[in-house]
């Protein structure tokens, strides 16, 4: 973990370094800085730069899966990570979005990530309903609703606890000083700042129980994803966390021909993405075509992504 720590280091620094003088600037907007969705953000910028002749691809940190809508939407990023229930209700105007953003095209389906409640080993929240009338950080909306859908399933509702919406730096900044009693963290794949703070002190990770996770695989946006034991120190067993399915997405204006070459390049370059970072594995035929399949996939398809699916049998 510490080598996949330092490459990812690495990683950012080349992706947020100055840009260079390509004639085509790819700008991805991705999730908030310590979370998953920025990481896999900046390893496909270093991917697409390295293989997209004369592009330079950059990865901006957003507050959340429908801030990173917002910025496709509006053209201020090319492409963008956008959780699949934010997605599907963001271009229609409906739950937390006050408007359609609407102006983005379908480009393949993106990493199932995971989040879960994180404690100190030493508290005695060693379940989800052990945190009935505590203390709870959440990033953005989209992870209040997903964490508000798990605990639902142990007869916990927002009524019976404290949220407070801050950063995944600040959640950990509260866990170590005893501001709050859990945080809501993005850990799977693999999250290096979490890693960090697991190392310095111990940490308790909660899992759903089998009977609960299959409950909660019953929406179409949310599915348990499980975290390998040993993942993070002091976890020594695989857990089930409360998931989500993600989406790429592009701006509805993107030059069809360099989507075509981005989603070409993601595919056939699999397995470099994946030694970049765990989440790239994900981005394969086969994930894109389950989303076809089970009518996830919540807009048209932008027509440069359309015209590779069709190449490859996807699309009919």
């Amino acid at each position: 973990m510490r080598r996949r720590f330092i490459a990812l280091l690495a990683i950012l620094l080349l992706a947020l370094g100055v840009p260079g003088t390509a004639a085509t600037r790819i700008t991805i907007s991705t999730g908030p800085w310590g979370g998953v969705y920025f990481l896999v953000g900046t390893a496909m910028a270093h991917l697409l730069s390295k293989y997209i002749p004369g592009a330079t691809a950059i990865a901006e940190p957003a507050t959340g899966s429908a801030h990173s809508l917002e910025f496709v939407h509006r053209g201020e990023a090319t492409i963008g990570l956008v959780g699949l229930a934010s997605a599907h209700f963001g271009v229609r105007g409906q739950r937390e979005f006050d408007k359609k953003y609407d102006n983005v095209g379908f480009m393949m389906a993106a990493m199932d990530s995971g989040q879960s409640i994180v404690t100190l080993a030493d508290s005695g929240v060693r379940a989800f309903g052990d945190v009935k009338g505590l203390h709870v950080g959440v990033n953005a909306p989209a992870s209040k609703t997903q964490l508000l859908a798990a605990l639902k399933l142990y007869g916990i509702n927002e009524g019976n606890l404290r949220l407070s919406v801050m950063s995944y730096t600040e959640q950990l900044a509260a866990l170590r000083e005893g501001t709050i009693d859990a945080a809501f963290i993005a850990l799977s794949p693999y999250n290096p700042d979490l890693a960090a703070f697991a190392s310095a002190q111990p940490i308790r990770i909660l899992g759903l129980d089998a009977a609960r996770a299959k409950a909660f695989d019953e929406s179409p946006f949310w599915t348990p994803v499980t975290l390998l034991g040993r993942t993070y120190q002091g976890q020594d067993r695989d857990l089930l966390v409360p998931g989500a399915h993600s989406t790429l997405l592009a701006n509805k204006q993107a030059d069809p021909e360099l989507i075509y070459r981005i989603v070409k390049t993601i595919v056939e370059r699999n397995r470099e993405f994946a030694d970049l970072h765990p989440g790239g594995r994900d981005f394969t035929i086969a994930k894109t075509r389950m989303f076809v399949e089970q009518n996830l996939v919540p807009m048209a398809f932008h027509p440069g992504a359309e015209r590779y699916w069709r190449e490859k049998g996807v699309l009919k």
